[in-house]
């Protein structure tokens, strides 16, 4: 590594007051308040089938899921609705042709199929300008504990995501590696009512170390909900 990596690695890490594990380029931040716990979890990986070209291999078999590709287009599990169809904010300049094809930062694995069979297809990615993103709302329909699970990836350009339930909101900050990064969200909540509506927003959210200020990659490849028992 480079003095000025290793510069840039520290200042970074100093900066965000966390650490990042070079061996494995993790880190995991835990948010908690109003009830709500966000997490959020990244690794860099690279694009070139390398050491660190897939994060994790994530099975898809809760409650809800939905996997997404191409121009917004998405595989959900059938006969349910939990997780909303999911709505883009701002402006969102679509990714339509790379090099790269599809950059996924995990394989992802449901009943019949997998992230594999659309190995083919772009993700779905975009050059976000501003703080636009993504936004979905899940609702369990009954009292108990819950998970969603958010699974996202960008180039060198940090996020937000905020979760609310009952008017009451947090936000986790999704930091970056100094590769293509794959960032896993996690939300755990209690639901009191039937009636109860988690809503989750996407943002990004520019700081010190992103590529660019007013723009940025990012990418939304797949959502779960789970109940925890």
């Amino acid at each position: 590594m480079s003095v000025l990596a290793m510069w840039l690695v520290a200042s970074f890490a100093h900066s965000s007051e966390l650490v990042v594990d070079l061996n494995n380029l993790s880190n995991v931040t835990e948010v908690e308040s109003y009830g709500l716990t966000l997490i959020s979890e990244f690794h860099g990986y690279e694009l070139d089938e390398g050491r660190y070209r897939y994060a994790n291999d994530v099975d898809l078999d809760g409650l809800d899921w939905s996997f997404w590709y191409g121009e917004h287009q998405h595989i959900a599990k059938p006969e349910v609705s939990y997780i909303s169809n999911v709505r883009e904010t701002g402006n969102l300049e679509k990714v339509k042709n790379s090099t790269t094809k599809n950059a996924i930062g995990n394989r992802y694995y449901w009943d019949g199929g997998s992230s594999l069979d659309y190995s083919d297809q772009l993700a779905d990615s975009a050059i976000i300008h501003g703080n636009g993103g993504y936004e979905f709302t899940v609702t369990p329909g009954k009292e108990g504990d819950f998970v969603v699970e958010l699974y996202t990836h960008n180039w060198l350009s940090s996020s937000d995501v905020t979760a609310c339930l009952k008017n009451q909101c947090t936000t986790v900050q999704n930091d970056i590696s100094f590769h293509m990064t794959s960032v896993k969200n996690t939300i755990r909540f209690q639901s009191t009512s039937p009636d109860d509506q988690l809503v989750v927003t996407y943002s990004r959210s520019p700081r010190q170390f992103d590529f660019q200020q007013d723009k940025g990659y990012h990418a939304l490849e797949a959502i779960q909900f789970m109940e925890v028992r």
